[in-house]
């Protein structure tokens, strides 16, 4: 069963409390690091060091024998050819891995060892992390999901009672998920209680009926990351400007989370979007930009003071020609106001 997002804090030592009690053995992959952070990672090592129960190598490329090691333990930990340690689960190694991470995505190169990943005896999965994909996950039962959420504030596990979109947002509220995606709940308008999801930092919505934004999803402060996909969206509010750790803003019209027979695409001159807010240059943290698919025909020349801008895509608008004012952002890196994809796509070079 796959989580939302990796636990962290007192959640995180509790399920590698729960994972120690259930497993055999623990999994890292294992790199040379480079040398400015040799001294934290080989710190690592060396504290599980009286816990090695054996080390597998696999060299150039060997996708044979990646398999052949993930087939035979029945595990996400194998995918790549690396090195790998096995470490014996007991109280002891377990309050090490507790005392080096604070949660599961730590456990990445250059800093730490890479995927920890938990084996129950005989093979299999109790717990696995790939943590450059954002992949988390527990061998459970939907009860067992359950009874341990009831449990442990700040795991946050994908149930199936979760299509309800009230229980999805009571548990993300209730295990203070700092990510989550919303789909397939037919939505025309996202609850106002979004707003008491406080420690989102990054949100993904892929909605077609969804137009409308409410205040609340403006006051998620500490949100770096809002992705929206729908078919149509009437506008995007100036209070977005609320948003001041927003790093990152994905807009994409045309989108169909559900296409059925009748579904019609509107054209870029029925969608509702036509404009930026010049508030979005309020955003000073916002590195990239991407609004696809809409009726905008200009850009606000507020945009200039997005001074760590480094990507502002709005392919598929109906942007007639390259504001002059871009050519004073020299931070921009990639810029893209075709009206059809992929076409006058600019690399910026100043």
């Amino acid at each position: 069963m796959r989580m939302y997002t990796d636990p962290r804090g007192e959640a995180y030592k509790q399920v590698i409390d729960l994972a120690i009690s259930n497993s055999e053995y623990f999994v890292l992959k294992v790199k040379i690091p480079d040398e400015v952070v040799k001294c934290n990672y080989t710190k690592v090592l060396e504290a599980l060091k009286p816990y090695l129960v054996k080390s597998i190598v696999i060299q150039d490329d060997n996708i044979a024998e990646v398999k052949l090691l993930s087939n035979t333990y029945r595990s996400n930990a194998f995918y790549t050819a690396e090195s790998y340690n096995f470490y014996r689960c007991s109280n002891e190694s377990g309050n090490i891995l507790k005392q080096m991470a604070n949660r599961l995505s730590d456990w990445i190169y250059p800093t730490m060892p890479e995927d920890l990943c938990f084996l129950k005896e005989g093979g299999g999965d109790y717990l696995y992390s790939i943590v450059h994909e954002h992949m988390y996950g527990m061998d459970i039962t939907e009860e067992e999901a359950k009874e341990l959420m009831n449990r442990i504030t700040g795991l946050f596990l994908e149930l199936e009672s979760h299509q309800d979109l009230d229980r999805l947002l009571d548990d993300a509220i209730k295990h203070r998920t700092d990510k989550l995606y919303i789909s397939g709940h037919r939505l025309t308008e996202l609850p106002e209680n979004i707003r008491d999801v406080t420690e989102l930092r990054i949100l993904e919505i892929f909605e077609q009926d969804l137009y409308r934004l409410p205040e609340g999803l403006f006051e998620l402060s500490k949100l770096e990351c809002l992705k929206i996909m729908t078919a149509d969206l009437e506008s995007i509010p100036a209070t977005i400007a609320k948003l001041k750790n927003l790093r990152e803003l994905f807009i994409q019209c045309a989108s169909s989370d559900r296409p059925a027979p009748g579904f019609r695409v509107k054209s870029k001159e029925e969608i509702s979007l036509d404009h930026i807010p010049p508030e979005i240059g309020e955003l000073e943290q916002l590195e990239q930009l991407t609004i696809q698919y809409t009726s905008i025909h200009e850009l606000p020349i507020e945009l200039e003071k997005l001074k760590h801008l480094r990507i502002l895509n709005l392919e598929m608008g109906m942007i007639n020609q390259r504001p002059d004012f871009l050519k004073n952002m020299k931070q921009l890196e990639y810029i893209n106001v075709s009206q059809n994809s992929l076409l006058n796509t600019i690399k910026m070079e100043w």
